[in-house]
């Protein structure tokens, strides 16, 4: 184990996930990067194991297909990771009127939004209450503070995200 651990970090190839998976290595940590983009994912990892020293895994997983929780689990398993810190970062948005909008994509929406964090923290926390240490990191919105017109399911995602995240901490 490295000095830090291991922290696993969901919708890593881009954005705040690619930035977190920047510091999570500079402090030291060995990551499981998720996400969608393996060409990204593997020229993060190359990038992250040559500047910082530490290991990383790439793991191409949809969060949108109901079983990739599962599975991201299984294969940390397969490979005996322990996940010290999980990082539900991957987020999925979608504008416009509710009722014209495609139920395909609502549902895609709540899957990673909603279900993949739920999962994840559900499949790794037990672990983590069992060694007596391990962090959650729940990345939300402003937007789950406020009603969003013609984005309403994309912020009520993000107000579940904020309301489980404090009942946990609970």
């Amino acid at each position: 184990m490295r000095r830090g651990g291991t922290a696993l970090i969901t919708g890593a190839s881009s954005g705040i996930g690619l930035e977190l998976a920047r510091l999570f290595a500079r402090d030291g940590y060995d990551l499981v990067l998720v996400a969608r983009r393996g060409d990204r994912l593997e020229q993060l990892k190359g990038e992250l194991e040559r500047w910082h020293g530490i290991r990383v895994q790439a793991t191409l997983a949809d969060l949108a297909d109901p079983a990739a929780p599962a599975e991201v689990v299984r294969r940390l398993g397969d490979a005996g990771l322990v996940v010290d810190v999980l990082v539900n970062n991957a987020g999925s948005g979608m504008a416009g009127p509710l009722a014209t909008t495609d139920t395909e994509t609502i549902r895609g929406m709540l899957r990673v939004n909603v279900e993949a964090l739920t999962q994840l923290t559900r499949l790794l926390l037990p672990g983590m209450l069992e060694r007596r240490r391990g962090r959650i990191l729940n990345v939300a919105s402003t937007a789950g503070f406020v009603p969003g017109p013609l984005m309403a399911v994309y912020y009520a995602s993000k107000a579940y995200v904020i309301a489980f995240s404090e009942a946990l901490a609970e």
